[in-house]
């Protein structure tokens, strides 16, 4: 690599950041200079509050494509992938103090994706999914911390899958470190706006139900597909013990009642609970074969919640009892979406028609939970159908 090419790629990285796209749509769809309103941030947040939400959209659209074009820039040179993340950085620093506005830019938080999505494009997805699930989950205010908690996850699977080398990824985490300093304030911000949300017993539940992608996403690559399923089929069998028991002896009953009170339904006080039902759903798609019972498992998890959450906010046309068009089809996005990308990053794909009849019969099952339990049924029945379509 020559030092004229790593020269010219550092300047055009900067000019490429410094383009102040959200104030430029701002200014011209509402006249207003976002330095002078609002949070007075050059980001496209801010212009989507002062400027609507089309000068928003087409803010974010530019400035996340930023470090995008810098690194594709760098790859046109013929620069090593090791040093993608600098230029990412640059344009960055390019974004947050722009030659164009007299230094006064944004934080580089949408400016970031690009970046990451072209040095880690399947683990950006991964991030994609679980940042998109938290924010329905705990609501929008809490992106920036979404942000800078799985961000450091996907640089270090990113690492071990070879996806980028060491200085690479050292570069990588300097420029996440970068972010979280420069927005610090909003990290904290970001912080105390989740204690809204987690007031309510039914975003805690989600959240503890989200522990089942542990199974998937830690146990399994950790430990292999014997561990994997000898750890969820112990889960669902002390699920089933408990539930036994607390039937028959009081003093159990009472202290599962007692420790799961922040999360628990209360017609579940005296019966099985929907939690007890997820564990060994997932213990039983856990018997079929690799993938299929990993990826159902992840069906179950993330398409549940999604049915529920997109219900819950923006359902409007029923299609069965309590269950809206609108949250099914989200269902439905999510178990492909979460499946395609899971498949991909364990190296294991299925064929996309079985994964396809896979998240129809979670959609479908979902959909049916009035009137069969969905918690227990979607892993086993989603897991059963893509097995029996891959013989």
């Amino acid at each position: 690599m020559s030092f004229t090419k790593f020269f010219v790629a550092v300047v055009v990285s900067y000019l490429i950041g410094s383009i102040p796209w959200s104030y430029l749509f701002a200014k011209l769809f509402s006249g207003k200079d976002l330095r002078k309103v609002g949070t007075k941030n050059v980001g496209a947040t801010n212009a989507w509050y002062e400027a609507g939400p089309i000068a928003g959209v087409l803010g974010f659209s530019g400035d996340s494509t930023k470090s995008l074009f810098a690194v594709l820039f760098a790859y046109a040179l013929g620069i090593s992938k090791t040093w993608w993340p600098l230029f990412a950085l640059i344009a960055i620093i390019g974004h947050s103090w722009p030659i164009w506005l007299g230094g006064k830019g944004g934080i580089g938080l949408a400016a970031a994706i690009g970046a990451f999505v072209a040095i880690f494009p399947l683990e950006s997805a991964a991030f994609g999914i679980l940042g998109g699930t938290l924010w329905l989950t705990l609501d929008k205010g809490l992106t920036f911390a979404i942000f800078s908690a799985i961000w450091p996850f996907v640089i270090l699977i990113g690492y071990f899958r070879g996806t980028i080398d060491l200085v690479g990824a050292i570069l990588t985490v300097v420029l996440a470190v970068w972010l979280i300093v420069r927005g610090w304030d909003n990290l904290k911000s970001s912080y105390s706006h989740a204690r809204e949300p987690l007031r309510s017993t039914f975003v805690r539940r989600k959240l503890l139900r989200y522990t089942g992608l542990l199974f998937p996403v830690l146990a399994y690559p950790l430990w292999g597909p014997v561990v994997f399923r000898y750890i969820v089929m112990v889960s669902g069998i002390i699920a089933l013990v408990l539930e036994i028991m607390r039937r028959f002896w009081k003093g159990l009953n009472d202290v599962l009642r007692k420790a799961f009170r922040p999360v628990g339904k209360s017609e579940e006080a005296f019966k099985f609970s929907g939690t007890s039902y997820f564990l060994i759903g997932c213990a039983i798609a856990s018997l079929f074969p690799v993938p299929y019972s990993l990826i159902a498992i992840l069906m179950l998890t993330l398409g549940d919640s999604w049915a529920a959450m997109v219900g819950k906010r923006w359902g409007k046309h029923m299609w069965l009892s309590g269950k809206s068009v609108e949250g099914s089809l989200a269902c439905l996005f999510i178990c492909l979406a979460s499946g395609a990308v899971y498949m991909n990053l364990i190296s294991m794909p299925i064929s996309y028609f079985a994964l396809v009849v896979g998240a129809l019969a979670a959609t479908i099952i979902e959909g049916l939970g009035n009137w069969i339990n969905d918690n227990l049924t979607i892993a086993p029945t989603s897991a059963f159908f893509m097995w029996l379509i891959s013989l």
